[in-house]
């Protein structure tokens, strides 16, 4: 592939060589175009916020609506944005509020962020994320017991299912695996999407936190629609479509995307 080629047609042959592998390290694709790195990123970047590919370090991969990316890859995609959305929502936050984490590494950012906050209670089925909380001067952590995953080291299951149901917090805070553009958010895991769709019924404000490359993307089970969500934090503006749907079902559009949420 040394010929050369417009930045369409080789997009559409990085996308080719990835949708027929599964996955593709960075410097495969440096070889296979004769281009360099960073002109290797940029294309991968773009056809990531199509939601055509899944970028990871060091590569990229196809889309899957049945099986999320790697957690530790998910770790070091989008990290800086995750921080910033963490730092906006944490400001959304009041202090001595109860709050329910859900899972992902976009809520590990959220924990992180949030202990700039004061007196806040903690429930959650995210070991990593209690972990950081746990260590924070006056704040009391809740771990929700059930079936541990090493993928993710988060629980699920009847017992978590169970003692979720015994709390009514101020807030709960959670991300998806996408959002399609009739606003419907998805995931991978039904056990730990029917966990998150009892802290949203259980809480008084829910928070859907997500970067721009979930916009779009496919997953298979159904966690909920826009209008049954209080705040969308985002990094970028969404489609004319979803932008419709928050507006119809009075989602609020907040995070580096919009103005500053009110606390």
């Amino acid at each position: 592939m040394a010929e050369t080629l417009s930045v369409r047609a080789r997009r559409r042959k990085i996308l080719e060589l990835i949708q027929s592998t599964g996955y593709m390290p960075i410097e495969n694709l440096v070889t296979s175009f004769q281009v360099t790195p960073q002109t290797i990123r940029v294309d991968l970047n773009a056809l990531a916020d199509e939601g055509l590919l899944v970028r990871h370090h060091g590569g990229a991969s196809i889309p899957s609506s049945v099986i999320n990316t790697d957690y530790n890859a998910r770790r070091s995609e989008f990290a800086a944005v995750k921080a910033k959305l963490a730092k906006a929502v944490a400001e959304s936050i009041p202090d001595r509020s109860a709050v329910f984490i859900a899972l992902g590494t976009t809520m590990l950012a959220v924990a992180a962020a949030l202990t700039v906050r004061s007196g806040l209670k903690i429930i959650t089925n995210n070991l990593e994320a209690a972990q950081v909380l746990a260590k924070q001067p006056g704040f009391e952590v809740i771990v929700l017991g059930g079936r541990l995953d090493p993928r993710n080291l988060g629980t699920s299951g009847p017992l978590a299912m169970e003692t979720v149901s015994n709390y009514r917090p101020d807030v709960c805070i959670f991300s998806a695996g996408g959002i399609d553009h009739e606003g419907h958010f998805l995931d991978y895991y039904e056990n730990e999407a029917a966990l998150v769709r009892q802290m949203i019924k259980g809480s008084r404000r829910s928070i859907l936190v997500v970067n721009h490359s979930k916009f779009g993307r496919s997953a298979s089970v159904m966690l909920g629609h826009v209008s049954q969500i209080d705040q969308l934090f985002t990094d970028k503006l969404p489609s004319a479509a979803l932008k419709a749907q928050l507006k119809s079902g009075k989602t609020q559009l907040c995070g580096t995307a919009a103005a500053p949420p009110r606390a």
